[in-house]
């Protein structure tokens, strides 16, 4: 067999849909194609708009292994003259745009019907589509849908990704061979929105990486002072959009006392999504005053670290997929809050305090648990580091191979 994945989740700065296609990308590489349901003669190819390359555990794309003791330069300064590098700055620059992402996704399928047609025995070829919408393909598929906010939350995303979403999706579904989702809850949301029969979907959750269980005491004092970082804090981890309901975490977070605020600063790590997110003047001044930091995207190097020198980590996304920063953290030791709702309910299990995501007062009375509750937090680190020992990357590799192995049967 085949393989042949669809890398555009990659082109751009990585959010969870591109950590979760490198990651099971770099896996299934790295086994030995015996190993993985393919043939001994199979390949794995990636799909870069107009270009397919053959894609081996050292691709740029893919990362190579991040060593987080020397972590490698930021995005910017990485030489761009590769294809790849190319590429991949002419998709941060325009994919955003709906004219040149409709071309964009034009030049991709025509390429893929192409190779389509060059395969000796197409019917031994498997196309893998990790984000949502297939690309034209005349035979099997596998599809991962990762959550349907678009449809009960429409306001949380903007207009032309509903329109691409509600004109394309339901094609993609019935088209697909088999579809995967990352947890029970979307399994259970493609049911009662799309009418899928359970048989068709393969759950495929994601994992975290060994790096967030093992952080060493000198990641931590170096990250700890490449970024500045207090004694004490609580961290948020998030792409900055309207779902993320940062808005109702920073009233918990303001409506504690200013003792509570300086000794256990609020950091915010995550590039700007969709949305204004703009700032209410109470968190201005919180800002301004250090109570509050923006620190942005972060390199993937530093993260395990970041988690690791948290006091405590709260995640109040009003809906979720999955919520992959809910078990990095716990990977890293750190007590979790989070919303009891959607698929951060599955996901932390009984490892976190969850609350609800609207209750201000409810956030807040979790943050100052945290904080003044020793017993708790030990209690919290230890069960949440079991807990996230359930998602391993090698683990969700082995589901999405299985998946491949039925797609291929069918």
């Amino acid at each position: 067999m085949n393989l042949i994945i669809n890398l555009e989740p990659l082109l751009k700065p990585l959010t969870g849909i591109g950590h979760y296609t490198r990651e099971l990308a770099r896996e299934l590489t790295r086994v030995p194609v015996a190993g993985s349901g393919m043939s001994e003669a199979g390949e794995i190819a990636g799909l870069l708009g107009p270009r397919i390359v053959h894609l081996s555990s050292d691709h740029p794309l893919l990362g190579g292994n991040i060593d987080a003791n020397n972590p490698p330069a930021a995005e910017a300064e990485r030489p761009s003259s590769a294809p790849e590098g190319r590429l991949s700055q002419w998709a941060r620059r325009y994919l955003r745009n709906g004219a040149t992402r409709y071309l964009y996704h034009k030049a991709t399928g025509l390429q893929l019907r192409r190779y389509a047609t060059r395969q000796a025995s197409p019917e031994e070829a498997l196309y893998w589509e990790p984000n949502y919408v297939r690309l034209p393909w005349p035979g099997r598929s596998v599809v991962t849908v990762h959550d349907l906010s678009h449809r009960r939350f429409p306001e949380y995303h903007p207009s032309d990704r509903i329109a691409f979403l509600e004109r394309h999706l339901q094609a993609s579904l019935d088209g697909a061979t088999r579809i995967n989702v990352v947890s029970q809850f979307t399994s259970d949301e493609l049911t009662a929105l799309y009418d899928i029969d359970p048989a068709r979907i393969d759950i495929v959750s994601p994992g975290v990486g060994e790096r967030f269980f093992d952080v060493d005491t000198h990641q931590r004092e170096r990250v700890r002072k490449c970024h500045d970082l207090p004694a004490h804090y609580c961290l948020s981890v998030g792409t900055l959009e309207p779902r993320k309901n940062l808005p109702r975490l920073l009233d918990a977070f303001l409506d504690q006392s200013l003792e509570r605020q300086r000794e256990c600063p609020l950091l915010l790590v995550g590039q700007r999504g969709w949305g204004n997110q703009q700032l209410s003047r109470k968190a201005l001044d919180a800002l301004e005053d250090g109570r509050l930091r923006q620190l942005g995207y972060i390199q993937d190097a530093d993260l395990p670290a970041l988690y690791a020198n948290a006091t405590l980590f709260a995640y109040m996304s009003r809906y979720e997929g999955f919520g992959m920063p809910v078990i990095e953290a716990m990977a890293a030791g750190v007590p979790v809050v989070t919303a009891d709702r959607t698929a951060t309910r599955e996901v932390a299990a009984e490892a976190a305090l969850k609350v609800d995501p609207d209750d201000a007062g409810a956030i807040r009375q979790a943050l100052e648990r945290l904080q003044d509750d020793s017993a708790l937090g030990r209690s919290l680190r230890e069960a949440g580091r079991v807990r996230a020992g359930h998602f391993t990357w090698q683990h969700s590799a082995a589901n999405l191979r299985a998946s491949f192995r039925h797609a291929m049967s069918h």
